[in-house]
């Protein structure tokens, strides 16, 4: 296998990330002085498909490989839908928790929780927040983290190396230290699901979901759970014991269901 074929390694995709941030600044900068949108939300989505785009290109350049190769969009065992769901959601909400637990250890400045109750929706609207978080957000990170960075990685590493060397990187890049572990956590996951599917279906769909827990449970039930939907900018809040015991159960079982259903041969795609 040729130095392309091995493309990126982990200090390439250090690099590369670094790159991409710088990127990101530039072209964020640029479309607000342009003027022509105003919500954080719209111009942070603009500026991520670019960045990611131009990242993406130069990548698939340097691998020397094709789109289909770097991005499989291949088929995957449909009876792996329903467990992936169970999975996503049980994370989210103990991830919440853990969120929370860290906000307490040590809080957060005021400015970075401005930025992101900005992007949850509370301070803009519903339609901006969920093309970044929910459209644009899954579709960039999974074609670089489990597309491009995770081909290198697995050409170069052992498996286990390559996926947990993907999810710090992909926990790093989010550039917060209270929800490190959280993403750390849905990185390994979603690394799991691309190395036993080899496609980045699920992982974009398991990612798209993940960002929309609090979109469905705030704004289409109309739910209001303290310290999982209620935006805690008045101080930490803690989520219900129920929910904390609901979130474990849900994860025990869908893991239980997903290792079942990767075990098995010849199941039907999707």
């Amino acid at each position: 296998m040729n130095e392309k074929d091995c493309f990126p390694g982990i200090l390439q995709a250090v690099c590369l990330l670094v790159f991409l941030f710088f990127l990101l600044v530039i072209a964020g900068g640029i479309i607000d002085l342009l003027g022509f949108f105003r919500e954080e939300a719209v111009i942070v989505s603009i500026s991520n498909t670019v960045s990611f785009a131009l990242v993406l290109l130069w990548g698939s350049k340097r691998a020397g490989a094709s789109f289909r190769e770097i991005f499989p969009l291949r088929s995957f065992p449909v009876t792996s839908l329903i467990p992936m769901g169970l999975v996503i959601i049980g994370i989210s909400i103990l991830g919440s928790e853990l969120d929370n637990v860290f906000r307490v250890l040590l809080p957060p400045p005021d400015w970075l929780t401005h930025i992101f109750l900005r992007l949850a929706g509370f301070k803009t609207s519903l339609f901006g927040s969920v093309l970044a978080l929910v459209v644009v957000a899954p579709m960039t990170e999974e074609l670089l983290f489990r597309g491009l960075i995770m081909r290198g990685f697995l050409s170069r590493y052992a498996v286990r190396k390559a996926i947990f060397a993907s999810a710090i990187l992909f926990g790093s890049f989010h550039l917060n230290p209270w929800q490190f572990v959280h993403t750390t956590i849905i990185g390994i996951l979603l690394a799991w699901w691309f190395v036993r599917t080899e496609s980045l279906v699920p992982c974009i769909l398991g990612h798209a979901l993940n960002n929309a827990l609090v979109f469905i449970y705030r704004d289409i039930f109309g739910l209001d759970i303290t310290g999982y939907t209620t935006p805690g900018a008045n101080g930490v809040q803690f989520q219900p014991f129920w929910l904390d015991l609901l979130g474990g159960l849900l994860l025990l079982l869908g893991l239980s269901m997903l290792i079942r259903v990767f075990g098995k041969a010849g199941q039907s795609t999707l």
